[in-house]
């Protein structure tokens, strides 16, 4: 797309969100709950001043660039001031804009305290990374962008690279421990992120960002802001990207479009109406998980995927791959009633859909589950069998509303919420003939193998519906001149669930309906305006997770299960509770001891079948988790800013899991991918004109498995970034040039696992021989060098 296309567009992505805002009103008021937008214009610079939701900011001087960056926060816009009674850490646009734009939402929150990022490629750009908190899955942990779920409802999968450009996000807030009440997730166990994008801003303008680096990496950014539309109070900005890039390991490419808008109006005293779009479109090979042999033989070439296809070879990069559209549309509001009443809401909308492909072997005469197919006319067939390609065709629609209304009356602030939810996923596992050049008849199954009846040949058809109420009440007290904050809350969250699974001799309806009580209390006491104390207790739930917990994954070649649907998994219940302190000044420092109890832990048990990794998740009873985390960072002096954080995690299986007809002695190890410590360290510079910064993190030795007889060693990596602004040139204004350096040693490691029962063979309670079975990995990504000019105009 050329320029002046993209232009073009992005003009009539604004207009168009033009015009579903708000007419005009009168008495416009800016709200500070939301930072301003990063813009081409000169702007104040923002800092983030302590407020309960870390969203505030306090206008101090003024900065001109195109990124946003103020050089206000402290730790390089890692640790900006908090007063929230839990443990959270806000990242700014100081951080966010001097790292790769090619960075997802999870590589920038890498070095906050309890978060442990499992990359997966050379850039931070693959949802293929994955990440923990405290030892608990991303799984475990709720995600929204503006306030909307936007996380896969039955995965819990956060996706986070759909939903909006590094260049468009004004700060991600990290909830270790503790989500608000009010938040519209229902597997926060591990804590929440709450990622916001970037408003409108005052002025029109825009900016363009271009971004080269090894691996034939590409993308380009471009951004239009309409400013005020005549006297309307209204203002938009749409936004368009692309990038490009080979795969770090093995044969392929990487491919992402995006789009962000948004239209915002504000008028009177707090009342504000947004909607915003997020429309992306991603394609990728998968990246292969090894074993630690394989890794130790082969390194890095182990998870190679082959460049060329022969008839049988299912390792072809093109029959392991994965494409996926997504679109969010969100349309909060706030209205300030009057007499201490706000009323919040936030409708929403969020389509999914994705294919993932794999080559596997299919018998000439094939089984629709217990139904015999026929001969199905294979014409690559050779004995009886022949070489087919495997689809995973997920189509997924949910859409909900969160409801809050508040209440200020002297010391007190009540809150009561009502959220609703539906959720409409259709998946299927269709199979396709491979033609000799290594690819499907049509990669998202629109041409099936069909049986003699005509049927289409599948391993899975389930169509899930999951309806969600939940309501909550909470109320906040403040005495001794606002220095003591008392807070309790109480939520209930009811579900539903209809599933069915259209394959001949399998149960034909699944169901189950739950309901969860959630109460949590908490309190903190401002000793001086730059030290406080607070402490909070709290219940979270996860319900099962995957689409194969409420349908069985069929052979297409005999009458046989290859995974049976879960039959005992209970939603994971967790009680937690949690002291901690912080400091803001010069220097802003936090840190907190925290304890998990949870009964019913759900975890996963990935294994290859027919070629495809598929995630059995488990009842893996109770575990335990005790910890503590630090940070701290200098606030800008002299252009220097440093930071460290820290944490130490000591996390139990609390039972012996059963394994077969017998259990593994599994009670009092500890957990799988749980390290022991993590310690990250950095250092900013920036003096206006250049800038530079460096962070190094390090994670601990992690076991692999229930038994702690397999163990995934530590790793270091280290980023760099490097650049230059500079002042207006005609139309260009603060251009800038950038380099980032990603993993700048090239350091060989292992990021992450898919878990196992016992990596040896062992003798269970009752003394039978329980077989090992070898955990697989993720390779660790390698080193990326991006290369960027950007200017604002």
């Amino acid at each position: 797309m050329g320029l002046l296309s993209q232009l073009a567009f992005l003009l009539s992505c604004s207009t168009a969100l033009a015009a579903t805002a708000e007419p005009a009103g009168d008495n416009m008021a800016r709200r500070h709950d939301h930072p301003r937008p990063a813009s081409s214009r000169t702007m104040p610079a923002a800092t983030p001043k302590p407020s309960a939701k870390g969203e505030d900011i306090q206008v101090v001087g003024a900065v001109s660039n195109a990124t946003g960056v103020t050089n206000t926060t402290p730790g390089g816009g890692l640790l900006a001031p908090e007063t929230a009674p839990q443990a959270q850490q806000t990242v700014t646009r100081d951080f966010i804009a001097k790292q790769s734009p090619t960075s997802n939402p999870l590589s920038l929150i890498q070095y906050v305290p309890g978060v442990t990022l499992s990359s997966a490629d050379a850039f931070g750009q693959s949802d293929q990374s994955s990440f923990y908190m405290r030892g608990m899955g991303q799984t475990s942990v709720g995600y929204t962008l503006n306030g909307i779920p936007t996380a896969d409802p039955t995965h819990y999968v956060p996706y986070t690279s759909q939903a909006a450009d590094t260049e468009n996000i004004s700060h991600l807030t990290v909830q270790q421990g503790v989500a608000d009440i009010a938040m519209p997730v229902y597997n926060a166990l591990a804590g929440s992120i709450k990622e916001s994008l970037a408003d409108p801003a005052e002025h029109f303008g825009g900016k363009i960002d271009l971004s080269y680096g090894n691996h034939q990496a590409a993308r380009e950014f471009i951004r239009l802001d309409s400013g005020e539309i005549g006297h309307s109070g209204i203002k938009t900005f749409a936004s368009y990207s692309y990038g490009t890039h080979a795969m770090w390991l093995g044969p392929g490419r990487s491919r992402r479009s995006h789009v962000d808008a948004m239209a915002l109006k504000e008028w009177g005293d707090g009342n504000s109406a947004r909607v915003f779009l997020t429309y992306n479109q991603s394609s990728e090979p998968y990246l292969m998980s090894i074993t630690k042999q394989q890794w130790k033989q082969y390194g890095r070439s182990a998870a190679y995927y082959d460049p060329t296809y022969t008839t049988g070879d299912y390792n072809y990069y093109k029959l392991n791959a994965t494409q996926q559209h997504s679109v969010i549309i969100g349309a909060p509001v706030s209205f300030n009633l009057g007499h201490g009443l706000t009323f919040e809401s936030a409708p929403y909308y969020v389509h999914i859909h994705g294919a993932g492909n794999n080559g596997q072997t299919q018998a000439e005469y094939g089984y629709n589950g217990t139904q015999p197919t026929g001969n199905l006319n294979l014409p690559n067939a050779e004995d009886g069998y022949a070489s087919v390609l495997a689809i995973d065709n997920w189509n997924q629609h949910t859409a909900g509303f969160n409801n809050t209304l508040s209440w200020k009356l002297g010391h007190n602030e009540l809150k009561a919420g009502y959220w609703y939810n539906y959720y409409d996923q259709h998946e299927i596992a269709p199979l396709s003939q491979i033609g000799p050049n290594g690819e499907g008849e049509n990669y998202w199954g629109k041409y099936p193998i069909r049986g003699q009846d005509g049927v289409p040949l599948m391993m899975f058809n389930i169509h899930l519906i999951q309806q969600l109420n939940s309501l909550f009440i909470s109320d906040t007290y403040k005495a001794l001149n606002d220095r003591l904050t008392l807070n309790a809350g109480f939520k209930y969250v009811m579900m539903s669930y209809h599933s069915t699974n259209d394959i001949p001799g399998d149960q034909y309806n699944y169901g189950r309906n739950d309901a969860q009580p959630l109460p949590q209390v908490s309190a903190s006491f401002q000793i001086t305006p730059h030290d406080q104390i607070y402490l909070d207790g709290a219940t979270a739930f996860m319900e099962p997770s995957g689409i194969l917990v409420y349908g069985t994954y069929w052979d297409g070649s005999a009458p046989i299960v290859d995974q049976a649907h879960s039959t005992n998994l209970k939603a994971e219940y967790s009680i937690s509770e949690e002291i901690g302190y912080r400091h803001t000044g010069l220097v802003n420092v936090t840190a907190s001891f925290f304890n998990y109890n949870m009964t019913n832990k759900q975890s996963a048990i990935s294994t290859y079948i027919g070629g495809r990794l598929v995630s059995n998740y488990i009842n893996a009873g109770g575990q335990t988790s005790r910890g503590f985390q630090f940070a701290a960072g200098l606030r800008p002096w002299h252009g220097f800013s440093p930071y460290v954080s820290f944490q130490y995690l000591h996390v139990t299986t609390d039972n012996n899991l059963p394994r077969g007809v017998d259990y593994i002695r599994s009670a009092g190890k500890i957990a799988p991918y749980s390290p022991k410590t993590t310690v990250n360290v950095g250092l900013s510079y920036d003096n206006g004109n250049f800038f530079a910064n460096g962070y190094m993190s390090y994670v601990g030795s992690q076991y692999a498995t229930y038994m702690d007889d397999q163990t995934m060693p530590a790793y270091a990596t280290g980023n760099v970034t490097a650049g230059y602004r500079f002042k207006k040139l005609w139309i260009a204004k603060s251009p800038q040039v950038q380099v980032n350096v990603m993993n700048i040693t090239d350091n060989k490691y292992l990021s992450a696992g898919n878990g196992g029962y016992n990596a040896k063979t062992t003798t269970g309670v009752f003394g039978s021989t329980i077989a090992g079975r070898a955990p697989t990995y993720i390779v660790g990504g390698g080193f990326g060098i991006v290369f960027s000019v950007t200017t604002g105009f």
